[in-house]
């Protein structure tokens, strides 16, 4: 009797730790992220804007009913996501499923906040319909709005968008960022790139006539004029009391009809930090392609498209186009190290200064031999302590608080002042993700550049991913890739059945000299 009163006692305290164990765990969100770069858990960046939260932040969800399949699984990690937020943001976040509208309620909603309606086409009876659809979120802070259109296949990239939108409507989690506007910005449309920079920093306009202060990082957008001597003696005072600065250059201009190098002061001050432009134009093979007739397509190696590098700044961002950019090389400065952060394919060559003449061959019937320049350079950080370019000068010495050298620090330079505008092909709308990213490097937020840049990367079994890590150069892209697919398709077919063939043959071998040794 004891006994069992004693087995009955241990099962059931080992029952009763397993239930204390089971009730503890319900109120714990554990879970364990095994996916790439860590996809499904929140990011540093994201934590920190929840917790910097002055006031409550609402964010309501607008979705219809009937969700088709395509955004299922876009549902339900989106309220796993907003879970997160809401957790450690220690209560200053809190969101809710819009319920109980009306179908005309709902997309009145969603019409008054810009959120916008998608069409599904859906089988029913063998009937093939179209249903309209509404799936998106409201973000309320401080008697400010802001929405997003919730869109098939963006799980990826969700976290960078929702985090996105609380820092832009919640401005005092952003990094102030100084931006000079200069001809590019007067000239060309650049709507796209204005939104995603308000939309990740707190801007602050300059025009360089007056100090730069209390900013995190400066965002020169490029000049085809000198500067004053106010204006440039500012800027180099910014950089020698350790401003940090993402500069787009370059060394050609165009009316749109010719070619013309440009020479100014700020490309000299440039070059006295270590940066050198080149007066050629960059060529590539692998370029913008437009269709210039019936079936006729045109290359145009002024216009490259580069990949980016294993560095944060371009990781993961493949279409990054350029127009008319210059190379960057380095002028050896002391005490300056100088890494390239983009680089053309090696099939690039240059349009050289000061003609600027381009064979008509290269845009119809272009061969490699026409681009034998090798890799070149078209972005690149510098870093170290810099001299100032205004050392020595008279206005120097009339200045008592003039600084003639830098502490540590670093400087990024972009070799195309076009980067700003906003293209006209889809493909490359993320292009201008590298200035973005450039800025977000220089101000400590490389957490920001991983949940932007996520998903962007490719696959593992991506031909050109192959090809880049094995160092395949790019040619004929399409040629080589479709060879490439044909030897995997190939050995995917015959490796298996080569190995059971050669397991065969070993094992009817062994099979022989076992039998011929029992035999002996």
């Amino acid at each position: 009797m004891k006994k069992t009163f004693g087995i009955l006692s241990n099962l059931s305290i080992r029952i009763g730790i397993v239930i204390a164990v089971l009730l503890v765990v319900s109120y714990l969100n554990l879970r364990v992220d095994l996916s790439a770069q860590k996809a499904y858990s929140l990011s540093k960046v994201s934590k920190a804007t929840m917790r910097s939260l002055e006031d409550v932040m609402v964010v309501k969800v607008l979705a219809s009913d009937d969700l088709p399949a395509e955004l299922n699984s876009l549902s339900r990690y989106l309220r796993d996501l907003l879970s997160e937020y809401q957790m450690v943001s220690r209560g200053k976040f809190r969101y809710e499923f819009v319920r109980n509208l009306s179908r005309d309620d709902l997309f009145a909603m969603a019409h008054a906040n810009n959120i916008s309606v998608m069409r599904f086409q859906t089988y029913d009876k063998d009937q093939m319909t179209s249903k309209e659809v509404i799936f998106g979120a409201i973000f309320e802070y401080q008697g400010k709005v802001e929405s997003i259109s919730l869109v098939p296949r963006t799980e990826a990239r969700l976290e960078y968008e929702l985090t996105q939108r609380i820092q832009s409507i919640a401005q005092h989690t952003l990094p102030k960022i100084a931006v000079f506007r200069d001809t590019t910005y007067y000239d060309f449309n650049t709507n796209y790139f204005e939104r995603n920079l308000r939309a990740n920093f707190a801007i602050h306009d300059s025009d360089l006539k007056k100090e730069i202060k209390d900013v995190d990082a400066l965002l020169f957008t490029g000049s085809a004029r000198n500067l004053t001597d106010d204006q440039l003696y500012h800027l180099d005072q910014y950089l020698m009391q350790g401003g940090h600065a993402v500069f787009l250059q370059d060394r050609i201009d165009t009316d749109g009809y010719n070619l013309y190098a440009l020479d100014t002061n700020l490309i000299k001050m440039l070059e006295h930090y270590g940066f050198v432009l080149s007066k050629d134009v960059l060529l590539d093979m692998y370029c913008d392609k437009r269709q210039t007739g019936l079936g006729v397509m045109a290359n145009y190696p002024m216009y490259p498209v580069l990949r980016g590098s294993d560095h944060p700044i371009t990781q993961n961002i493949d279409n990054i186009s350029l127009y008319l950019a210059s190379g960057v090389s380095f002028s050896g400065r002391k005490g300056v190290s100088f890494e390239p952060i983009l680089q053309s394919s090696i099939y690039s060559g240059w349009m050289e200064y000061p003609e600027f003449k381009i064979e008509k061959d290269l845009f119809y019937d272009t061969s490699v031999e026409d681009f034998d320049a090798g890799s070149i350079v078209a972005g690149a950080l510098l870093k170290g302590q810099f001299d100032s370019f205004f050392a020595d000068s008279l206005r120097a010495q009339s200045d008592p608080g003039f600084v003639a050298k830098s502490p540590e620090m670093q400087m990024v330079l972009f070799g195309d002042k076009e980067l700003v505008i906003d293209t006209d092909r889809e493909i490359y709308n993320d292009r201008n993700y590298v200035i973005l990213n450039a800025l977000d490097f220089l101000s400590d937020r490389e957490d920001m550049i991983r949940i932007r840049s996520r998903h962007l990367g490719t696959s593992s079994l991506s031909v050109p991913r192959f090809m880049q890590r094995l160092g395949i150069n790019w040619g004929d892209m399409a040629r080589i890739e479709n060879n490439i697919k044909t030897v995997a398709k190939t050995v995917a077919i015959a490796l298996p059945a080569l190995i059971l063939i050669i397991v065969g043959i070993i094992r009817a071998l062994r099979r022989k000299y076992r039998v011929r040794f029992m035999y002996e």
